[in-house]
C-alpha cells in the first residue's frame, strides 16, 4: 500500500513537472514567434502596409449622411447593413486608386524620378520597376477609374447641372444681361437705319440733291426713334431703381458667376474623367503590352543600344 501511494505521488509530481515544462516551451515559442513577426515587420514593409485613404473615407461618410438625411435615422435602420455594405465597397474601390497614387506612385516618382521609364541604359532594376509599375497601374486603373467616372457623372447630374441652370437663370436677371438687351434694341434700330441708307445710296436713278435730302430725312427719322428708345430705357432703369430691382440684378449677377464656374468645372471634369476611363478601358492594355515589349527588347536584345 505504501509503495502504491508513493508511486502515485511520484506520478503526480512528474505530471506537474511535464506540464510546467510544456507551458514554459509554449511561452518561449510564442515569444519567439512574436519576435520573428516583429523582425519580419522591420525587414519586410508588407507587414506594415496599412493604406490611408482620407478622400475615400470622406466619400463613405458623405454617403452615410446623405442616406440618413434622405430616409431618416429611424426608417433607415432596417436597411443600414445593405447601405453600409455598398458604401464600403465603393470606398474600397476608391481607396485602391487613392492608395496607389498617394502611397506608391507619387512617393516612388518623387524619390526615383522618371529615369526608369525608358532609360538610355536598361538595367535589371529599371526593367523590373517599369514592368511592375505598368502592370500594377494597368490592373488598378482598369477597375478604379470606372468608379471615379460614375461618381463624376452622378455629381454633374445632381449638382453641376443644377448650378449651371440656376447660374444661367440668375445671369439672365443680372445687369450684364440687361445692358446687352438695351444694346440689342439700339443695334436693331441702327441696323434698320443703315438698311434704308444703303437703299438710298445704291439707287443710281436719283440725283445728288435728292439723295442728300432722303439721307437727311432718314437720319432725322431714326434720330427721333433712337432718342425715344433711349428715353424709354432710362425710364425703365429709373423705375427699376425705385423698386430696388437694380440692386437685385447686381446681387443676381454676382451670385451667378461662381455658380456658372462651378457648373462649368463640373461638366469639364466629367468629360475629362470619361475620356480617361475610356482610355484605361480600351487602350491602356495595348499601351502596357507595347511598353513591356519595348522595355524587354531594350533590356535583352538592345541592351547596349544606344
Amino acid at each position: 500500500a505504501l509503495d502504491a501511494r508513493a508511486t502515485r505521488g511520484a506520478t503526480r509530481d512528474a505530471t506537474r513537472v511535464a506540464s510546467g515544462a510544456c507551458a514554459l516551451v509554449a511561452v518561449i515559442a510564442c515569444g519567439a514567434s512574436e519576435d520573428a513577426r516583429a523582425g519580419g515587420a522591420a525587414i519586410d514593409p508588407f507587414y506594415a502596409f496599412s493604406p490611408v485613404c482620407p478622400a475615400s473615407d470622406g466619400v463613405f461618410r458623405v454617403g452615410q449622411r446623405a442616406a440618413i438625411s434622405l430616409a431618416g435615422d429611424e426608417n433607415i435602420e432596417n436597411y443600414r447593413p445593405l447601405i453600409n455594405d455598398v458604401l464600403i465597397r465603393v470606398r474600397t474601390e476608391l481607396c485602391v486608386l487613392e492608395s496607389f497614387v498617394r502611397e506608391t506612385a507619387v512617393p516612388f516618382v518623387r524619390e526615383k524620378g522618371l529615369g526608369w521609364v525608358l532609360p538610355r541604359r536598361e538595367t535589371s532594376e529599371t526593367y523590373l520597376a517599369g514592368v511592375v509599375f505598368m502592370l500594377g497601374a494597368n490592373f488598378i486603373l482598369l477597375g478604379s477609374t470606372k468608379v471615379v467616372a460614375i461618381m463624376a457623372i452622378y455629381h454633374d447630374l445632381s449638382l453641376g447641372l443644377a448650378t449651371r441652370l440656376f447660374g444661367s437663370a440668375l445671369g439672365a436677371l443680372g445687369p450684364t444681361n440687361e445692358r446687352e438687351k438695351r444694346e440689342k434694341e439700339l443695334n436693331k434700330v441702327m441696323d434698320e437705319q443703315m438698311n434704308e441708307l444703303k437703299g438710298v445710296m445704291s439707287n443710281w436713278t436719283i440725283g445728288k440733291d435728292d439723295r442728300a435730302r432722303k439721307t437727311q430725312e432718314i437720319n432725322d427719322k431714326y434720330a427721333t426713334k433712337l432718342e425715344a428708345l433711349r428715353g424709354s430705357q432710362e425710364e425703365r432703369s429709373d423705375r427699376d431703381d425705385a423698386v430696388g430691382l437694380s440692386k437685385f440684378r447686381q446681387v443676381a449677377g454676382i451670385v451667378a458667376v461662381p455658380l456658372k464656374v462651378y457648373g462649368t468645372v463640373s461638366s469639364k471634369g466629367r468629360q475629362v474623367l470619361e475620356v480617361f476611363d475610356t482610355f484605361c478601358s480600351r487602350y491602356f492594355v495595348a499601351f502596357t503590352v507595347t511598353y513591356i515589349i519595348i522595355k524587354t527588347a531594350h533590356y535583352t536584345v538592345l541592351k547596349d543600344f544606344p
